[in-house]
């Protein structure tokens, strides 16, 4: 039998993650009933593709008293997840929320609440963990390469095509993303606490804006309309994006929400540069870094452990030469490593290191075909753990609401850190219902 699905959230990921994969890749074993957006342009648009049966609501909860469905998909704003996931879970629904899963610890503990008291179960969205280069990374640590475990150096770069795009769009409020150390980094220390087996205990951090924000005296509203257009470096011209154009600009008339807004815009009030430190379970010490504005993207991990040391590493971006424009480096941008490029290489790697030293000396190298497919081809194998039953998952890739609270609170312990100087402890965001005993 069928699972029937609605889904709330009709922007770029909703469709494109679930949508359209529901409909051609898993059509045997997942109907899509039910579309809701506020925006009644982004609605017609969807229904138009997956046609008239389908029926659309602009009012959720209208839709959950009308369709008989099995299961809820959100992919809105985070800072509006908490509501849609409490409601279906009162209805005894399932739920699949894009990450993070929401953004403070209130949210948080009214969410655990619900599913408490439900039938429903709750799924979170690290695709991360589903790609082959990480799936390798986390199979090598559990099988005790480098023994117990002792700390681990994780560092990511947002480049100036991704990272400029969170100051543009919703995510510049931490009222709406909980800023990049929720909204970004959930996929981040999701991986982290994946990789260790082990939980967050107390965080502490600091985070500043040192970039984007009010930097500069010469800033418009919105790209469209600013009078800098050909000298800002960062001008999105969503007019020659057909996709940018049909999902947002003509659909702002109804909800007045700009998505080229001036990333140097005085109301962002998130950082784009972070550093955290925490405490883990196990004795397992961590450090993270996260900056939005580097001249590459992706990300470096180093593991130490009473046997030795892992290094990973992945490379998601590099433009070769400098280009002064927005749209020549979206153009001249390729998924190829730094040091690679200096070293010569013209094109993407066919294959990722992951390097492990022994204790007592040497290298061992192990080499992961580069895959394809959405966030290193996390995505299809993240759907297919989804929407099909009964797929081994020896390495425990499935998240639970659980996965979801753990990564998205290291996050919300930074962002009180940062604002108080203080160290935050989990527990205490927590409270006293929701901390384990194994704590």
């Amino acid at each position: 039998m069928k699972k029937r699905y609605v889904i709330v959230g009709l922007g770029n990921r909703g469709p494109s993650m679930f949508v359209q994969p529901m409909l051609n890749e898993y059509s045997d074993v997942a109907q899509l009933v039910g579309l809701c957006d506020i925006n009644p342009h982004r609605l017609q648009l969807m229904q138009q593709q997956v046609g008239e049966s389908v029926p659309a609501y602009t009012n959720f909860y209208q839709m959950l008293d009308e369709v008989a469905c099995d299961a809820l998909i959100v992919t809105t704003p985070c800072g509006t997840h908490h509501e849609f996931i409490i409601a279906a879970l009162e209805r005894d629904l399932d739920v699949i929320s894009e990450k993070a899963l929401t953004i403070d610890a209130e949210k948080i503990r009214a969410i655990l609440a619900a599913e408490k008291r439900s039938k429903g179960k709750l799924r979170v969205t690290f695709n991360y963990r589903y790609a082959p280069y990480a799936t390798e990374v986390k199979r090598l640590l559990t099988e005790g390469i480098i023994g117990d475990i002792h700390s681990v150096e994780f560092h990511w770069f947002l480049d100036t095509l991704h990272g400029a795009d969170y100051y543009r769009r919703w995510h510049r409020r931490k009222e709406n993303s909980g800023g990049l150390l929720v909204h970004k980094a959930t996929h981040h220390f999701d991986m982290i606490n994946w990789f260790t087996a082990a939980e967050p205990q107390t965080v502490f951090a600091m985070g500043q804006r040192r970039f984007y924000g009010p930097q500069r005296a010469e800033r418009g509203v919105r790209c469209l309309i600013c009078p800098y257009a050909d000298s800002c470096e960062f001008y999105l011209d969503m007019r020659k994006s057909k996709e940018l154009k049909k999902l947002y600009l003509e659909a702002e008339v109804h909800d007045g929400y700009y998505r080229d807004r001036c990333i140097f815009s005085p109301e962002i009030d998130i950082e784009d540069t972070m550093h955290v430190l925490a405490r883990y379970t196990k004795g397992i010490q961590v450090s993270y870094t996260l900056t939005s504005y580097t001249p590459f993207e992706g990300w470096q991990m180093v593991v130490n452990g009473s046997k030795g040391r892992l290094e990973a590493s992945e490379a998601h971006s590099f433009i070769p030469t400098e280009q002064k424009t927005f749209a020549a480096r979206k153009a001249a941008a390729k998924g190829i490593d730094a040091i690679q490029a200096a070293a010569g290489a013209k094109e993407p790697a066919t294959t990722q290191d992951i390097r492990v030293y022994p204790l007592f000396g040497g290298v061992q190298v192990y080499q992961v075909p580069q895959a394809q497919g959405g966030h290193g081809g996390g995505d299809t194998r993240l759907r297919n753990m989804l929407f099909r039953q009964n797929v081994p998952d020896p390495l425990g890739h499935a998240a639970d609401s659980w996965a979801g609270v753990m990564s998205v609170l290291v996050g919300v312990a930074a962002n009180q850190s940062i604002a108080t100087g203080q160290p935050i402890s989990i527990a205490e965001l927590l409270g006293k219902e929701f901390v384990p005993e194994r704590w």
